[in-house]
């Protein structure tokens, strides 16, 4: 019985040990959109869905380009680039969502650029 309660305690510990790393990457299907877009960017467990990858690589380059320590200047910068390029107001939101659930990316950091996105104001 002790022994039990032991391996309890320790697969308990290692969970919240992994609680602070980024979402992991998994795959919940790709549905093109009528707007061209493609989703959910976001699976249902909250991981980067990596079946629309390849799409918002195409659609959003510079936003996909960026890396696990991008600052906010930079995450709106890749966004005024990737507009430039014409990338629809929907397409900058899910790459944005996307890569914060890939990379991990602090709520506080992106959200500000997000909600920029939604108000219509890029650059």
């Amino acid at each position: 019985m002790v022994g039990k309660r032991i391996a309890v305690t320790t697969i308990c510990l290692v969970a919240l040990i992994c609680l602070p790393t980024p979402a992991h990457a998994s795959s919940c299907g790709l549905t093109r959109y009528a707007d061209g877009t493609a989703g959910p960017s976001v699976c249902p467990d909250g991981s980067a869905n990596q079946a629309v990858a390849a799409a918002y690589r195409k659609s959003t380059p510079a936003i996909m380009g960026l890396k696990g320590d991008a600052t906010r200047r930079q995450i709106q910068a890749a966004v005024c680039q990737d507009r430039t390029l014409n990338a629809s107001g929907p397409a900058l939101y899910d790459a944005l969502e996307f890569q914060s659930a890939s990379l991990g990316w602090s709520r506080s950091v992106v959200n500000p650029v997000i909600r920029n996105v939604v108000r219509d104001r890029y650059c």
